[in-house]
C-alpha cells in the first residue's frame, strides 16, 4: 500500500466526520484540530466542529489525486 493509498483509506474511514472540506494548509483562525494520522511524513488533522480535514506532507500530484478522491466520496 502506498502512502497515498493509506491517506485515502484514513480519509474514507473518517469522511462522515469531515465532509465539509479538504485543505493542504494550516487553518489560521484557531479551529480545534485533532491529529488522526502521522506516518511516512504525512499528517492528517481533522476539525470535528466544522467537519474538515487538513493534510500535510503530500506532493502537488498526490494532493490533486486526493482531492479527486475526496470529492468523489
Amino acid at each position: 500500500m502506498t502512502r497515498l493509498d493509506k491517506v485515502k483509506q484514513i480519509i474514507k474511514e473518517n469522511y462522515d466526520k469531515a465532509d465539509s472540506g479538504l485543505f493542504f494548509s494550516r487553518n489560521f483562525v484557531g479551529d480545534p484540530m485533532a491529529n488522526i494520522y502521522s506516518e511516512n511524513n504525512v499528517d492528517i488533522d481533522i476539525c470535528y466542529y466544522y467537519s474538515y480535514f487538513e493534510v500535510f506532507g503530500l506532493t502537488k500530484e498526490e494532493q490533486e489525486e486526493l482531492k479527486e478522491f475526496y470529492y468523489a466520496l
